[in-house]
């Protein structure tokens, strides 16, 4: 298929950008969502001084509706069927006879507003220990204008305290079923013999919320949880796109990170001692052990602790990431304690995604015929070239389809287009590309000519396709702090660029050698391969003033080493190397040639 690049091509600004907000995606309905994890079901919680499993009914709870005609109910089979590709999953509940489901995917109208409450009977907690809290199996994920909460009246319904939860919780990766428990024991203290339990649901238009498993519990005395553990210290809000958070760092790349830890006393008694424990083991052992400073946290008291900045030694391979909280006393809940991740450090990768195919990005529905493409960005701590682009393709993709890839500057606002650099060329998807949720096979896009990066700018780069509505399906792998990861459509003249919170699997291959020829220092020079293109057969010349021992070095655009060969002594005076790529894949290729103090690199492009 032969493509028109006239709407990519933008006005080019290498000054500095301006801090961008993009809006969510307006995706169909979210259709294309990463499947839910479960959890083990049925574990022993411990007692409860009141539970509610809705096996049957709603066995006494009410619902009150006061705005729209979405309603609260029971339910034995979850969601309805709506056009979703992937419709809202079932709750995967331990009691699967029945739960209680507001369905505002299936019942609701778009633009259509609903707040409904769930409103338990009298709970008599006259009886139970002064420190309680509710917890309950959920299955919820967060579309754009939803807020849920969960409230406490010890009065009859006349008044309610309550605290929203699944709040910036996003669209993808949640649980299924998840537990959540909230601290309820001020509430309570009014009246315990009179304490009624509310979980209200407001939004326009969203997805809706399940619950089941309800039950009331004593806190437990000592419970010191990790809420979350950040590799980096990236905050869009205030370090743009510096500190972004790589799955996989090039070696030239390499910057220190800022681990750190949100931690909270879930327990009703004070913690004392508290510290978070923070170790890192690379490819070759241990390289980080290191520990806070002790601490107190009263009851529901969270915070967050900087640890020790680390770089990776630059030993090529994975990296694990081991965070810890720890206190004076014996936690009680030892299983919300520990935290763990992985970075890996390769040669000359650049990637945000886990490398798994996990879901899939296409255009939303409201433009399935325009091009598009999806991304990240990326900022380099030092220059460098970027060779190529890998990207992986859904399964769900046609064989046929065809793609690119994409580098630009960020826009100076999200009113205007990112600022295009360069194109690769298209590509045609294969059978043998398309990956099925759990493959990793990545498409590499080499660009006709390496283009020169410069360090500490951000770039954003893509996949995109020019193809029809439900073509091309970029995989996506994990998931996407806000801004990071972005769709865009080129040909549009508003509403064009939005970030997602899936991560395409687009990466950079990068090289701080490719590009440059490095000029004779000492009477050596490397002359450009003629000819070139080729297809089977080039000749490369060099020259030398003296005599040398030197060899030849050819490498794919992934670094990857396809020739190497000793050339032995050469005396002074003009030599031509005849080199055959007859049996190499069509694409561009360096040849590095050096002698004991020199090192020369250009060059060449395999044609098919």
């Amino acid at each position: 298929m032969k493509l028109s690049y006239t709407a990519l091509f933008f006005a080019l600004s290498l000054g500095a950008h301006a801090q961008l907000q993009l809006p969510l995606h307006p995706e169909q309905r979210d259709g294309y969502r990463i499947p839910a994890v479960s959890m083990p079901l049925g574990e022993d919680r411990g007692s409860a001084f009141y539970s509610e499993s809705f096996d049957t009914s709603l066995n006494g709870w009410t619902v009150a509706t006061t705005l729209g005609a979405v309603d609260w109910k029971w339910t034995s089979t979850g969601p309805g069927p709506t056009a979703s590709t992937y419709p809202v999953p079932v709750l995967n509940t331990s009691t699967p006879s029945g739960w209680a489901i507001i369905d505002d995917d299936f019942e609701g109208v778009s633009g259509a507003s609903t707040n409904s409450a769930l409103i338990s009977p009298v709970i008599d907690l006259s009886s139970a220990p002064a420190n309680l809290k509710v917890e309950f199996d959920q299955f919820f994920q967060e579309f754009q204008q939803d807020q849920t909460y969960v409230g406490v009246s010890t009065d009859g319904g006349a008044t309610w305290n309550e605290v929203e939860i699944n709040g910036g919780v996003g669209r993808d990766g949640r649980p299924n079923p998840e537990l959540v428990d909230v601290n309820i024991s001020d509430w309570v203290a009014a009246n315990p013999a009179n304490v009624q339990l509310r979980f209200r649901y407001e939004s326009t238009w969203d997805y809706g919320w399940q619950v089941d498993n309800i039950a009331i519990r004593e806190l437990p005395a000592n419970d010191m949880a990790i809420v979350r553990a950040n590799n980096t210290a990236f905050d869009y809000a205030n370090t743009n796109f510096e500190f972004m958070d790589y799955s996989i760092y090039p070696l030239s790349q390499l910057a220190p990170l800022n681990p750190s830890a949100t931690i909270r006393n879930k327990g009703f008694l004070e913690q004392t001692g508290v510290r978070v424990s923070f170790q890192v083991d690379g490819p070759n052992g241990n390289e980080v052990n290191t520990t806070s400073s002790p601490s107190i946290f009263a009851p529901a008291e969270e915070a967050g602790v900087t640890l020790q900045d680390f770089t990776p030694s630059g030993a090529l391979g994975e990296y694990t990431l081991s965070f810890e909280v720890l206190q004076d006393a014996t936690d009680d809940v030892p299983e919300n304690n520990s935290s763990q991740s992985t970075v890996a450090v390769s040669t000359n990768t650049y990637a945000h995604d886990n490398g798994v195919v996990t879901s899939f990005q296409r255009q939303g529905a409201d433009t399935e015929n325009e091009a598009f493409e999806v991304g990240n960005y990326y900022v380099l701590t030092q220059a460098s070239f970027l060779t190529a682009i890998q990207v992986a393709i859904h399964e769900d993709t046609p064989v046929g389809g065809s793609i690119y890839g994409a580098i630009y500057l960020p826009a100076a606002d999200n009113t205007t287009h990112p600022d295009l650099l360069e194109l690769t060329g298209s590509y045609t998807v294969t059978a043998g590309d398309l990956n099925p949720i759990g493959g990793n096979n990545f498409i590499t896009l080499p660009f006709p000519t390496p283009v020169q990066l410069d360090a500490n700018q951000a770039y954003f780069v893509v996949g995109g396709s020019f193809d029809g509505p439900d073509n091309i399906h970029f995989a996506t792998s994990g998931i996407s702090a806000e801004q990071v990861s972005n769709i865009h459509y080129p040909g549009l003249s508003v509403d064009f660029q939005f970030f997602i919170t899936k991560t395409p699997m687009v990466r950079m291959v990068i090289s701080d050698q490719v590009g440059v020829e490095e000029l004779a220092g000492n009477g050596l020079s490397l002359g450009a391969n003629q000819p070139n293109p080729f297809s089977d057969l080039t000749a490369i010349p060099f020259t030398m003033d003296a005599p040398a021992r030197t060899a030849l070095l050819v490498r794919d655009v992934t670094g990857k080493v396809v020739l190497s060969q000793d050339l032995g002594t050469r005396a002074a005076g003009q030599h031509l190397v005849h080199f055959d790529g007859s049996l190499l894949p069509q694409g561009v290729y360096t040849y590095t040639l050096s002698t004991g103090t020199e090192r020369l690199t250009r060059r060449m492009v395999v044609t098919r």
